[in-house]
């Protein structure tokens, strides 16, 4: 992908936000012991309707790493067809999407996510952790690739 390529802007819709998990463990907690808090990024696609989707799990836990709040979340981006087709690797059987691109799509998963713990540990002693704003550049680190099988090629 040449860097105008890559600075193009690139036309998505939000189409779908699905909170996948969600666990108040409240025996592992211990009020006043430290808290941290892990947050992981997965990506996949939908080729025939040309989504990407983001799914994001943060755990907060205190030692031993058991977790005591825990939620994971996803959300589905239909890509504009033009934009599509410039990730696509010319002469490769795969697509590539810009760091840039998913970090802004990672930051708006994580940010529906920081709505969906504050409605759900609203009126409890669990409603006071929530989800810091986090550097999700520096999670994603670079483009996201995906091969494709090619029909007849054994994997």
């Amino acid at each position: 992908m040449t860097e105008k390529q890559q600075n193009e802007g690139v036309g998505f819709a939000l189409r779908k936000i699905s909170l996948d998990q969600f666990a108040v463990l409240k025996e592992a907690y211990q009020e006043g012991e430290k808290v941290h808090y892990d947050v992981s990024l997965d990506f996949g696609l939908n080729t025939e309707l040309k989504m990407f989707r983001v799914s994001s799990r943060i755990s907060f836990a205190q030692l031993p790493p058991q977790p005591f709040l825990l939620i994971e979340g996803s959300a589905e981006f239909a890509i504009e067809p033009d934009a599509w087709e410039r990730f696509i690797l010319e002469g490769e059987s795969a697509v590539v999407f810009p760091h840039g691109f998913v970090a802004h799509l990672a930051a708006l998963t994580v940010g529906s996510l920081r709505g969906m713990l504050y409605i759900k540990t609203q009126d409890t002693i669990f409603n006071r952790f929530l989800i810091p704003t986090i550097n999700v550049a520096e999670i994603v680190g670079e483009d996201i690739r995906f091969d494709f099988a090619v029909p007849g090629e054994s994997v």
